[in-house]
């Protein structure tokens, strides 16, 4: 299904092999001026002159003086110094040079104490007592909120190089575009507009138990590869791009964890100038600067203003530089402005914790090498109509996102009033009119028609026609040997064909086979609120024993390859199921399912049926099972989307997901066997302040019956040169069989905690990661005298299964450098027990050196 954004972001891939920065010629305005004392005459010395609204300033020299010279200038400007009232003057923005004087009176507001030690930093006096007053100040002390949201985001290409005017597809853009349609940016540089959007929600939070709700009221978008408003809305909208919270320790920004200036570990990774003292709003404020102490650890640059009297954070502005381990990023800026609330709750006008009222997120992407591409993103947020401390009932916040059935119908006139009452001067203004009308004319060329076409396939795997899906494209052809040439064309309905009824199948053929496989499936969505959906599958398909996708965790990369090559372990599997699923209560979601499966290998195997007659017992191959089974799966904090009718997750914000099934098989049901399975897996990813992050995956396995090994536990192993993250990447397909067992896989990510402290290599942003991988199981000595050793017909000897030591853990250990040339990683890996040959004969070596592909900032 092709979804907003998946086909931008794949368009940009297309283009980031390189278009030069074009450049008008630059008007470069002065202001001077005089800044003396209103009731003396004399020159203040060293006071802040700063253009309101950007980061452009200076100081007056010794007579009070200053000259002040910019690319760019805002409509006023601001002074001040210590001892003295702020000021503000109106400028013209239009004028190339011009003088303002300023007068300043002396402050009148008197300031808490501030206690300097001696040879102490005074900027640690004041970050210490914003962090005592944090249980007053911080957001997170309020019981509930809600408040109005008006969020504008705007996407473009910049940076054109004389490289990327060489690319038929950008030939082809400039072609169709005239000079009127040229779009400059206030630095002078010519972008290309991608997408334009606004958007109005009420966002609702409580705190115990902690559960989040917003109500996308209205949005309006435009942009290349963007159709559906109702997804890009809960994309774009509210606090889903900038909820940071810089009370906190650390800030997550692109899967990265940033050190807080005003965290708890400030002096760890800070230098701090307290600057002086100024107004914000209704506040006298603290100036405190910070850069952080080595360029390349995840820290900001930029400046705070903490109240006087309360310490609270007034205002941030934070930017990440060049320096910073950090893939595509050239520039990123937060700031934020906050205000304190008054609680709805106390009956009189007390004031409550502190919380944004307006954000602004700026940031500039580069492509790979000197001649890539360049993205600027620009999300502008304002909050109003707050109400604290009054929280809904529980079940009001069931729905994470809810966007209104009239999201996307055009209004003018609600525009209108949002423009009067929530945006004002950051709605939609003349430029963003003419970047909708660009980017309409963009959309209608055909080239860029294609790269939709292509970015939609290459990142859903999907194309779309009408109210289907064709694809996915990975699953296309594989060679084996025993299918031969394996092609498949596969499909899914979208909302386009029914909102309730979903069909999903697909039909394969082996060349050397000469066999089809397929598989089909109808479900019917009941409730997307509480995610209610059944449905029935049939399949018929070759599968290799323990790398079914369910076992995999539907790592769709991992078992499209395995379809390649020698296909050991390969068996056709003929199922049916029918299931039932439904999230009674929000992060917990159960499935009721009744099956059939069969198991008819094509490699040599077979099993005794009565194992008690040992070398007498009849021998079979194939299994035949019918189940029914019970699951749960617990995500708390679980955040999702809906696209359409497909669920798609945004994680977990590192809380734990558990899944607890029970499985029953059933000879009533027409099974060979009676037997249980208990399966559990949990896997988490949580953070370790400056040393990194750390992922767990943790899964057991219990089935107290007498079983044949293929319905045992085939543990999953990757004998490939290929790195695959949750599997034993030196064991061998199904080299080891368990009826019970526990492994946990364990990875951790060092970031730039080590390699940005070894001079040379730090420029490489190379980081560090290690892995550990064990597993305990065994078998029963009933389950091992189910498996035969006879030769079959032929004299072909029979595949064996071993079995781990219950007493010794198989154990993998591995370290490797991760983010080279920003997508390569090469890690070595090392077996450090159970060396001897493997039980089919197939030799075993204890190290081996993996690689893998990704991208990620």
């Amino acid at each position: 299904m092709k979804t907003p954004l998946h086909s931008l972001l794949f368009l940009l891939l297309l283009l980031l092999s390189g278009l030069t920065t074009q450049t008008k010629a630059q008007t470069v305005y002065t202001v001077t001026g005089l800044v003396t004392d209103a009731h003396t005459g004399d020159p203040i010395p060293f006071a802040s002159v700063a253009l309101v609204g950007r980061r452009s300033g200076t100081l007056t020299d010794e007579k009070g003086r200053f000259s002040l010279v910019v690319k760019i200038l805002s409509d006023s400007l601001a002074v001040s110094s210590m001892g003295y009232k702020p000021l503000r003057r109106a400028i013209d923005p239009e004028r190339v040079s011009q003088a303002v004087d300023f007068k300043l009176e002396s402050g009148g507001n008197s300031l808490q104490e501030v206690t300097v030690k001696a040879g102490e930093n005074p900027a640690w006096r004041v970050l210490r007592q914003l962090r005592k007053n944090r249980s007053i100040n911080d957001r997170k002390r309020l019981a509930a909120y809600e408040y109005d949201s008006y969020v504008k985001t705007e996407i473009a290409l910049s940076h054109v190089t004389d490289r990327m005017r060489k690319n038929p597809l950008i030939k082809r853009i400039n072609e169709a575009m005239s000079k009127h349609d040229s779009i400059v940016d206030k630095e002078g540089h010519r972008v290309l507009p991608l997408l334009a959007s606004e958007s109005v929600s009420r966002y609702y939070y409580k705190a115990n138990p902690e559960r989040k709700r917003e109500d996308i009221r209205k949005t309006r978008i435009k942009g290349v590869a963007v159709d559906d408003a109702g997804l890009s809305s809960q994309l774009l909208g509210g606090t889903n791009l900038v909820s940071q919270n810089f009370y906190d320790n650390y800030i997550p920004i692109l899967g990265k964890d940033f050190a807080s200036p005003v965290g708890d570990n400030w002096k760890n990774w800070y230098e701090f100038f307290l600057a002086d003292t100024t107004q914000i709003g209704d506040h006298i404020c603290y100036e405190i600067q910070f850069d952080p102490k080595r360029p390349e650890d995840l820290a900001f640059t930029g400046k705070a203003w903490i109240d006087t009297t309360s310490f609270a954070l007034c205002q941030i502005e934070t930017r990440i530089g060049k320096g910073a381990n950090l893939n595509y990023v050239s520039g990123l800026t937060i700031e934020q402005e906050l205000e304190s609330t008054i609680d709805s709750s106390a009956g009189a006008s007390a004031t409550a914790g502190w919380l944004p009222v307006s954000i602004h997120l700026n940031a500039d992407l580069t492509g790979v090498g000197k001649q890539s591409l360049g993205l600027r993103a620009k999300v502008i947020l304002r909050n109003s109509n707050i109400v604290v401390n009054k929280p809904r009932p529980t079940l009001f916040y069931e729905q994470p996102i809810e966007p209104s059935d009239t999201v996307a119908i055009s209004n003018e006139a609600y525009w209108h009033t949002v423009q009067r009452t929530l945006a004002g001067a950051d709605s939609l203004n003349k430029d963003d009119q003419k970047t909708r009308q660009v980017i309409e004319k963009l959309r209608a060329v055909p080239a860029v028609k294609m790269a939709e076409a292509v970015g939609q396939v290459a990142v859903t795997g999907f194309y779309k026609v009408g109210g289907f899906d064709l694809g996915p494209y990975p699953y296309l052809f594989a060679v084996n040997s025993v299918e031969g040439l394996r092609t498949r064309i596969g499909f899914r309905t979208n909302e386009q064909f029914s909102r309730n009824w979903i069909l999903r199948g697909y039909l394969a053929y082996g060349t050397l086979d000469n066999r089809f496989k397929y598989s089909g499936e109808i479900n019917y969505l009941f409730s997307r609120q509480h995610w209610t959906i059944a449905g029935v599958r049939m399949a018929d398909d070759l599968e290799r024993l323990g790398l079914t996708p369910e076992l995999i965790g539907g790592n769709r990369i991992f078992y499209a390859l395995s379809r390649f090559g020698r296909y050991r372990g390969g068996y056709h599997s003929q199922q049916k199921e029918v299931y039932f699923k439904t999230e009674p209560v929000k992060g917990i979601l159960l499935t009721a399912t009744l099956g059939t499966r069969t198991f008819d290998p094509v490699f040599p195997f077979h099993y005794r049926l009565q194992p008690e007659l040992g070398e007498q017992s009849p021998l079979q191959s194939d299994i035949f099972d019918a189940y029914w089974s019970i699951e749960a799966r617990l995500a708390r904090k679980e955040k999702y989307l809906m696209d359409g009718n497909e669920r798609i997750t945004l994680g977990t914000k590192r809380a734990p997901v558990l899944t607890i099934r029970y499985t029953h098989g059933s000879q009533a049901l027409g099974g060979q066997y009676n037997y249980d399975r208990f399966n559990l897996r949990a896997q988490q990813t949580f953070r370790l302040g400056p040393l990194g992050r750390t992922t767990y995956l943790l899964s057991a396995g219990f089935t107290p019956s007498t079983l044949p090994a293929p319905m045992l536990f085939p543990h999953i192993g990757n004998p490939t040169p290929l790195l695959t993250t949750n599997t034993f990447n030196r064991m061998q397909f199904y080299e080891f069989v368990s009826d019970r067992f526990v492994a946990v896989h364990i990875q951790h990510r060092f970031e730039g905690l080590l390699f940005n402290r070894i001079p040379g290599i730090r420029k490489l942003n190379w980081r560090l990661i290690a892995n550990v991988d064990a597993l305990w199981g065994g078998q029963r000595k009933a389950n091992r005298d189910v498996e035969s050793f006879k030769l079959l017909p032929g004299g072909t000897r029979p595949i064996y299964f071993g079995s781990l030591d219950g007493n010794k853990p198989y154990m993998e250990v591995g370290y490797g450098i991760d983010n080279i040339f920003k997508i390569i990683r090469i890690q070595a890996i090392h077996r450090l027990n159970y060396l001897n040959d493997s039980p089919n004969g197939l030799p075993l070596n204890s190290f081996a050196l993996k690689a893998s592909a990704s991208i990620s900032f």
